[in-house]
């Protein structure tokens, strides 16, 4: 029959083991900064006018771009984003798949806030995003990070420009 004394002990030698487990399995993960510049156009625009404030939108849009990355990445881009502003400022969420050229994919999802420039033609953005999926040398991502960014001309400007400087830092599983 065990002793009081005995199951405590087996409570800490379990206790014990899975902080050293718990730490060799962090150990194992790598911290990884990856650095990217995006570029691209506003592909498709879809708004409709909320009608209580003048310039009150809400829309849904679509970017396409092309990625690069300071580990030496490319990749093509589609953002798709909602968005709700009044003239030219609010937030937006967006859902963004980048496909790289050695069919590595990477997926994040975030939010940003858009302020319209003084010149009412261009805007600038900054938000944050998380990692929700990677394949290939991305498999098993976990992280997020922030970004800046500017759209070159009005909306709905199907065509616009735009550019975003992103960092992310991210783990992967150990292998």
């Amino acid at each position: 029959m065990a002793t009081k004394k005995s199951i405590w002990i087996l409570i800490g030698i379990v206790v014990i083991m899975g902080w050293i487990l718990g730490s060799a399995t962090q150990a194992g993960a790598q911290t990884h900064t990856l650095k990217c510049r995006e570029t691209g156009q506003l592909a498709k625009f879809h708004a409709i006018e909320v009608g209580d404030v003048p310039e009150h939108i809400i829309a849904v849009t679509e970017l396409a771009g092309v990625q690069s990355c300071d580990d030496g990445g490319i990749a093509t881009a589609s953002n798709k984003v909602m968005i709700e502003f009044t003239k030219g400022t609010g937030k937006a969420q967006f859902y963004w798949l980048a496909i790289f050229e050695d069919g590595s994919t990477l997926s994040n999802k975030g939010q940003n806030t858009v302020t319209a420039n003084p010149d009412g033609k261009t805007a600038r953005w900054e938000g944050t995003f998380e990692y929700v999926k990677g394949t290939g040398r991305f498999e098993g991502i976990k992280g997020g990070g922030t970004f800046t960014g500017k759209r070159f001309a009005p909306l709905p400007g199907i065509g616009a420009q735009y550019y975003y400087d992103s960092i992310g830092t991210y783990t992967l599983p150990s292998k």
